[in-house]
């Protein structure tokens, strides 16, 4: 089954005055949000505290409930599907509604979130096309969140900079044999980690690395 397109939200733009209007709007709108969220949570922004560290477990989960509301009403709406002769066929909300005889099934991303790990075991084998699609949604909701945790970060950096008085020095660019090495890196310790939280089938920690050591062999 194709993935479904994310829709994104229009903004009415007639000109490039109505962009331009439009961009230094919304830089505001984010200034004041991560100045928000910097009041509740004092180590956003500090740069001598590390990413991983730069909001708290409990601030990260209630942002992470805004996001998934936002998500869920603007970028990708539930889905509405019929289960015929063990095949899912997608419906608009009002036919699915009115439809009779056939089991149902609604899928977004707070079902997807809602399955414990034995159901979602139990659906790989039992079901694959819905597991995938369960799979394929939180990976891409998970990628999400951690764009938008970034945003705050990166923006939150750049008021505590401003607050403190400092300017931002050009930072000599790494030689390539050290940003190489950190990528790789970098590689083998998220896949690790991804496969340790047990959701995520393409997190192959063997795979990833035979990959690198081939890539290395070639050096």
């Amino acid at each position: 089954m194709a993935k479904k397109a994310i829709a994104v939200p229009e903004v009415s733009l007639h000109s490039l005055t109505d962009a331009g209007f439009q961009q230094g709007k919304n830089t505001s709108a984010l200034e004041s949000i991560v100045r928000f969220v910097m009041s509740r949570v004092p180590t956003l922004g500090d740069p001598s505290v590390d990413r991983a560290d730069q909001i708290d477990k409990e601030s990260k989960e209630d942002l992470r409930k805004g996001y998934m509301s936002y998500y869920a009403a603007s970028l990708k709406p539930n889905r509405y599907f019929l289960i015929v002769d063990n095949n899912l066929v997608e419906k608009q909300h009002a036919e699915w509604s009115e439809t009779t005889g056939y089991e149902k099934r609604e899928f977004g991303v707070h079902i997807a979130f809602g399955f414990t790990q034995a159901t979602l075991n139990d659906m790989k084998e039992t079901n694959p096309d819905y597991y995938r699609m369960v799979m394929d949604l939180k990976t891409e909701f998970n990628a999400y969140v951690s764009n938008r945790l970034g945003d705050l970060i990166r923006k939150a950096k750049e008021i505590h900079a401003e607050n403190m008085g400092l300017k931002r020095e050009r930072v000599p660019t790494k030689v390539f044999s050290v940003w190489e090495d950190e990528t790789l890196k970098l590689i083998l310790q998220r896949v690790k980690t991804a496969d340790s939280r047990g959701n995520d089938p393409s997190a192959d920690v063997e795979r990833v690395k035979r990959a690198i050591a081939a890539y290395l062999a070639v050096k």
